[in-house]
């Protein structure tokens, strides 16, 4: 059977003490009107930020990240150390990012920013995006890197274009980041969990989060490795289903290719779910606690059919320690529906609110938090860093309105020894 989502973990102790803090707080004060204050579980709530690459180029960068995220309360940081295929840490697999070609010799983002942010009372999660490879317009400069080291590992659409053949415009007008590994490749599958167990051999990180776990559109996947695998387990060649010869028609029969072609999208979904499924497997042989999340799709129907990412059911297999819906909605309704939905998924696993900060005031900010606690959610990440260092008083804002007390990390039972 399948389990029950737990409830939210209020107390009647822990809001009677959030009652007097908060009393405090706003006498002889002036409250915001309308805004009513965005009450935290008693104790645990995980207050995550996401720290994009940019912001960890420099030693002076990385301190100023845990400087800003403890004047705010955030007690785990998302930082992201693989941003388009390359490292921001010491890496044998992927070349160092072309932001450190000039960074101080021996200078590590990564392992700067755990022993800072470890001495601050906050976890730290390696950020991965996975299968997104590369976005600028010229190419990598280090033959190191995927893109150039094996060309064959990126997605060719089912006109037979591989994407490292587009150009920036077409991506900008079909709406598609940039070139994107091949899911279905058992080399790229080996490559991402090697990435993986090299970080978390190295690095002392308390969670793995995971990016761009996804199709980039539904039309890809007609690489030769993807399509010869798809072939071996079921005698044939996917092009041949998109647009079957008369003879194939004939063999097979007509009424049979649209189980076919579900079958093809199906199949490239679990490719997805099978490399989530790899690395919690390769997490759990280390020994230690690690944390798995993702950033996910907020509209569950996209996310399954157009980019292919069955979210849900990791949260329901317990595949995913927490799931984190990018509900980066203006609107508040949309937000709130979005989360109700992630909400209603039968889970002992945590969601956490992907709350934005870019594009919005805190005090709408704020108001999504609020929201996002009354469905019960595990957690609150804000995207992202960037928002709070560009703007003092937004940050003041952010903690005063929503993150006004210090909470740990909310418990995750099952990974506990």
């Amino acid at each position: 059977m399948t389990p029950a989502r737990r409830a939210p973990a209020f107390s009647l102790a822990g809001l009677l003490v959030w009652a007097v803090v908060w009393g405090a707080a706003v006498v002889g004060g002036v409250w915001p009107a309308g805004l009513a204050w965005a009450a935290p579980p008693s104790g645990e709530e995980t207050r995550a930020l996401w720290v994009v690459r940019h912001a960890m180029s420099t030693p002076g960068r990385v301190d100023k990240v845990v400087e800003v995220a403890a004047q705010v309360n955030i007690n785990t940081l998302l930082v992201q150390v693989r941003g388009r295929g390359d490292a921001y840490y010491n890496s044998d697999l992927a070349p160092k990012a072309e932001e450190l070609e000039a960074a101080p010799r021996g200078f590590d983002p990564l392992d700067q920013i755990i022993r800072r942010a470890h001495a601050e009372g906050m976890e730290v999660h390696a950020w991965i995006n996975v299968y997104l490879l590369w976005s600028a317009g010229a190419p990598p400069r280090s033959m190191l890197h995927a893109a150039n080291a094996h060309p064959g590992w990126i997605s060719v659409r089912a006109d037979g274009r591989r994407l490292s053949e587009m150009l920036p415009q077409e991506f900008q007008e079909e709406k598609i980041e940039g070139m994107y590994l091949s899911p279905g490749n058992p080399e790229v599958k080996r490559h991402l969990r090697e990435i993986v167990r090299e970080i978390v051999t190295r690095y002392s990180v308390d969670g793995i989060h995971l990016d761009y776990v996804r199709y980039p559109e539904p039309t890809v996947g007609y690489d030769g490795a993807t399509r010869t695998a798809f072939e071996r387990e079921f005698g044939l060649d996917p092009v041949q289903i998109d647009s079957p010869d008369s003879i194939t028609l004939a063999v097979i029969g007509a009424d049979r290719f649209p189980d076919l072609r579900a079958r093809w999208i199906q199949w490239k979904r679990d490719q997805v779910t099978e490399l989530v499924r790899a690395i919690r497997s390769d997490l759990d042989l280390t020994g230690r606690p690690i944390k798995l999340t993702a950033a996910v799709i907020s509209d569950q129907n996209a996310a399954l059919n157009r980019y292919l990412q069955d979210w849900p059911s990791w949260l329901r297999d317990g595949l995913l320690d927490a799931a984190v819906p990018m509900a980066y909605s203006p609107s508040t309704p949309i937000v709130e529906r979005q989360l109700r939905n992630a909400m209603s998924i039968p889970t002992q696993r945590q969601v956490w609110a992907g709350i934005a900060i870019y594009n919005q005031g805190a005090r709408t900010a704020a108001d999504k938090i609020r929201k996002a606690r009354d469905l019960g959610v595990d957690g609150i990440a804000l995207f992202s860093y960037d928002a709070l260092l560009g703007n003092a008083g937004y940050a003041r804002s952010i903690k005063a309105w929503a993150f006004r007390e210090g909470t740990m990390p909310t418990r995750m039972p099952w990974r506990e020894k």
